[in-house]
């Protein structure tokens, strides 16, 4: 009988623990979300579709896990400021956009798991191999370089008689591979062009007037977590500017760009919840491979076609995975 008591109290004490545990949030492992954009803007619609997925594999906020967003509030320059106070609450497991917020993230700490999302994160060094990343991070490589590429194709098509494309570009999230892609892609199709940087969201005002007085026929804006951050902001610019624009997420179109084409916002919550729930359940980032984006969209803003006067050729509406009208 004494084995079976034994049993039996360790039992009682489990419970009591994790009932303890329950009633204490700050003792729940944390997962922390490491933000470019400002906490006003942080997506309510993405946050819900992560906590979702990640319901989805037992683990709910408050309960099972603590889910925290943190903001250097659209200011690029503060990531490193960050990422060491974030580093020092002790999360069990980090999510950061874009190689700027990775590498601060990644000078901030060896040993937290680092689950990433970034063009690529093999070219860029981040890690070893999509089979095995080594390290602490592993994450989502998203195939920026060609989708940006690819965007600049579609915008040509969008507008056939085009003979020259601004390129809003994010020095901190586009390399050198990714223009030069962009810069052999453009040759492809006959057309020059001009690159403005932008560096935070100050800046994204003051680019579409560069971008408008140079009188560029549209504009191609590179992928960054910045821009996707900033999307309404850049997509009232757009239109206000009468600039046909092509971008990354849907909902950008859905801001003001004449057309987005891309992954989707759910299937990349879907892939960073997966290797969230991986690093819960202890696996380590060394040996989690890396996921890679297998979906895309292209999505059409007709009411924006409308307002800037652009008519759509009828082979790329047929083609159009969604329309807005």
């Amino acid at each position: 009988m004494k084995p079976i008591i034994a049993v039996a109290t360790l039992a009682v004490w489990s419970c009591t623990a994790v009932a303890a545990l329950a009633q204490d949030p700050a003792r729940l492992p944390l997962v922390t979300v490491l933000q470019i954009k400002t906490t006003v803007n942080i997506e309510q619609t993405v946050a819900t579709m992560l906590l979702d997925e990640l319901k989805a594999l037992g683990h709910i906020d408050g309960k099972t896990f603590r889910l925290e967003f943190r903001s250097v509030e659209g200011t690029p320059a503060r990531l490193s400021e960050m990422a060491a106070a974030l580093v020092r609450d002790e999360p069990s497991v980090i999510v950061a956009s874009g190689e700027a917020a990775i590498r601060a993230v990644q000078a901030a700490t060896h040993t937290i798991p680092i689950v990433a999302n970034a063009n690529d994160l093999v070219a860029s060094g981040l890690v070893a191999s999509l089979a095995k990343p080594g390290g602490n991070i592993t994450g989502v490589s998203m195939l920026i370089t060609e989708l940006d590429a690819k965007r600049l194709e579609m915008l040509k098509e969008i507008l056939p008689s085009a003979r020259r494309f601004g390129v809003l570009n994010d020095p901190a999230a586009i390399g050198p591979a990714g223009l030069q892609a962009i810069a052999d892609m453009a040759r492809a199709q006959s057309v020059s062009l001009l690159t403005v940087d932008v560096h935070n969201s100050a800046e994204i005002s003051t680019a579409f007037e560069s971008l408008r007085d140079a009188a560029v026929n549209g504009v191609n804006v590179l992928s960054s977590p910045l821009f996707s951050g900033f999307r309404e902001q850049l997509g009232e610019l757009a239109r206000a500017h009468k600039l046909a624009a092509i971008c990354e997420w849907r909902e950008m179109a859905a801001f003001g760009c004449l057309a987005s084409y891309g992954t989707t916002y759910r299937e990349l919550q879907a892939m960073k919840a997966a290797q969230i729930d991986k690093m819960l359940k202890g696996a380590t980032p060394a040996d989690t491979p890396v996921q890679q984006p297998t979906k895309f969209e292209l999505v059409l803003n007709l009411t924006v076609a409308r307002e800037i006067g652009v008519a759509i050729p009828p082979a790329i509406l047929a083609r159009a995975d969604e329309v807005i009208e």
